[in-house]
């Protein structure tokens, strides 16, 4: 049984609650992608209940149960779902991006694109896709961009960049290896925008603007598979942004 779910086994429940961890026992894969209100129905219960459940392990809430919920299942290697139930698990993933992102922070964010600035956009290995990407649709709007694909290309253009240069960079991970360039960004005052799948990323912390999306880590023999779904939904709302600030102008 996952951790979670034993340490739920050994608390002081109400009847309603025991009878949504003996559900959960048997429906964990599928409960780590549904929503809150897709859980209820479900259950046939409040989403209070749900959320005091979740508050007796120790949570902030639902979201943070599902979180934990997904990573115990990780690292089990349980699949979350059979390959029959690709396309479920990949639209709630969906459904899970849409419902955090921040529209405001995603015009801040278009608005810093089509300034005018000098703009880099970092990405390496598969976040090098959605940020290629973007480069060339931007580039093609008339909005001038740079693509940088190579971390030590980074850490010395970020020494050199003139100082109203924005910084926008894609990683899935993100790693702490990429924590000098965004600490000498921040030193000489340059914008940063942070795309990430890790929302306990040391990065978050040195970005001007932080987008983290709930893309999870897959990875099959040591090569990283994860098909960065969030990244690319939050980039192709990115590019509409950008198409109608052109259109507006």
């Amino acid at each position: 049984m996952l951790p979670l779910l034993e340490k739920a086994r050994g608390l002081p429940l109400t009847e309603t609650e025991a009878a949504i961890l003996g559900w959960l026992q048997e429906n964990a894969p599928a409960a780590a992608h549904m929503s809150l209100s897709e859980l209820c129905g479900r259950l046939y219960t409040s989403s209070a209940t749900v959320v005091r459940f979740c508050q007796k392990l120790g949570l902030s809430g639902y979201n943070d149960f599902k979180y934990q919920l997904r990573d115990e299942l990780r690292r089990s290697r349980a699949p979350a779902f059979s390959p029959d139930s690709y396309i479920e698990r990949s639209m709630a993933r969906f459904k899970d991006t849409v419902a955090a992102l921040d529209l405001r922070q995603l015009e801040e964010i278009a608005e810093l694109l089509t300034s005018g600035r000098p703009l880099y956009i970092y990405g390496t290995n598969l976040s090098a896709l959605p940020a290629r990407y973007l480069q060339i649709v931007l580039n093609s709007l008339d909005y001038p961009s740079i693509l940088i694909e190579w971390h030590e290309l980074l850490n010395g253009l970020v020494r050199s960049m003139r100082e109203e240069a924005i910084l926008l960079v894609l990683s899935a991970r993100g790693r702490a290896d990429y924590l000098p360039s965004f600490q000498a960004a921040r030193e000489r005052g340059l914008t940063t925008v942070l795309l990430t799948g890790e929302p306990a990323s040391p990065l978050i912390p040195y970005s001007t603007i932080a987008v983290c999306t709930n893309d999870l880590e897959v990875v099959h023999g040591g090569t990283d598979v994860n098909p960065r779904l969030g990244f690319f939904t939050v980039i192709q709302i990115l590019i509409e942004l950008a198409a109608r600030k052109k259109r507006e102008r």
